[in-house]
């Protein structure tokens, strides 16, 4: 049967143990003996203390510097291992939002095709935008009712009423007035201001309104029922023939349902330089002059030998209508 009991220890290792012990007690007793030598030096002495405890600290700082040197190893060593599960979980959570946006992607491209597709299948043509002159605000004003900016650019230029005014953050106004070599802008924070507008994510078509203040107003919303969440892009619509579409106005900051409150995209106190550009499906003044039809020929005249309406130019005077002869009714 074999014995499986602790054999006794060898009694080299147990003078070993003595001997560690009394070494710790002696060092122990040492450093005890010497800090109580320490406090007496430096309440009899003080100049002493001082300099015994320089010379101390002198001899300890290398030792403990060495004795710091594994813990402040581990300490590195766990933060780089916290770290890098740290990074493991961002770069997770950057590959997921990668993928969402590839995604997304995809599928604007595909649309995109989409619509290319139908444009020419359609024959669509759409103007283009042209800047018309580039200037700096010379100045704004910012009165309870009227808020305007004035341009360095006018007739000479090329300036007239109705072109929209865009800073590179955004829309600034439009035209009002142009003289020879200035031209005055309604500001979008004006009271009579109004600019049809989108919402980027959303769709809803309204009217962003002035209300003489920094902020504009989301007026007349029509569209899905979506609720506006703050961050969301209100971009010009293009309709009204002056704003070209997709030029960004301000973002939602208060989407309160009645009526949204938009931040300005692009102030005209640090807008620098704008662009004066054509605006973007102008309504002439005057109606095109093309082929017209005479005024039409009554039963009774046509009856008695009249002959029928012409087409003429608009240039060309209209036919007369032969009078009746004498005793016809």
């Amino acid at each position: 049967m074999l014995d499986w009991s602790q054999s006794p220890r060898r009694p080299t290792a147990i003078r070993r143990e003595q001997n560690l012990a009394l070494v710790s007690a002696v060092v122990s007793g040492a450093v005890v003996a010497a800090g109580l030598i320490l406090l007496l030096v430096a309440r009899v002495n003080p100049e002493t203390g001082a300099g015994v405890r320089a010379v101390a600290s002198d001899l300890v700082a290398p030792v403990w510097d060495v004795v710091r040197a594994p813990i402040d190893g581990a300490a590195r060593v766990g933060g780089h291992v916290g770290d890098y599960f740290g990074a493991v979980s961002r770069a997770d959570a950057l590959e997921a939002e990668l993928n969402k946006a590839n995604a997304r992607l995809r599928i604007a491209r595909a649309q995109a095709r989409e619509l290319a597709q139908l444009k020419r299948l359609m024959a669509v043509r759409e103007p283009g935008r042209q800047v018309v002159a580039t200037a700096r605000i010379a100045a704004a004003t910012s009165g309870g009712v009227v808020r305007t900016a004035m341009l360095a650019v006018g007739m000479a230029d090329g300036v007239t009423r109705d072109l929209p005014v865009i800073a590179a953050d955004g829309l600034i106004g439009r035209t009002v007035e142009a003289g020879s070599h200035s031209a005055r802008v309604l500001l979008l924070t004006d009271a009579q201001s109004r600019v049809p507008v989108i919402v980027e994510r959303t769709g809803q078509a309204g009217l962003a309104a002035g209300r003489g203040l920094p902020s504009l107003v989301l007026a007349d919303r029509i569209g899905p029922e979506v609720p506006l969440l703050v961050g969301d892009r209100i971009v010009t619509s293009g309709d009204g023939g002056v704003f070209p579409p997709g030029v960004l106005v301000g973002v939602v900051t208060d989407p309160r349902r009645d009526a949204p409150v938009i931040r300005l995209a692009a102030s005209p106190l640090g807008a620098g330089y704008v662009a004066v550009e054509r605006a973007w499906l102008p309504i002439p003044d005057t109606a095109p002059k093309g082929p017209v039809f005479d005024a039409p020929v009554p039963v009774e005249a046509r009856r008695r030998g009249a002959p029928p309406p012409r087409l003429r130019s608009a240039e060309t005077p209209p036919t007369a209508v032969p009078a009746s002869p004498a005793g016809v009714p």
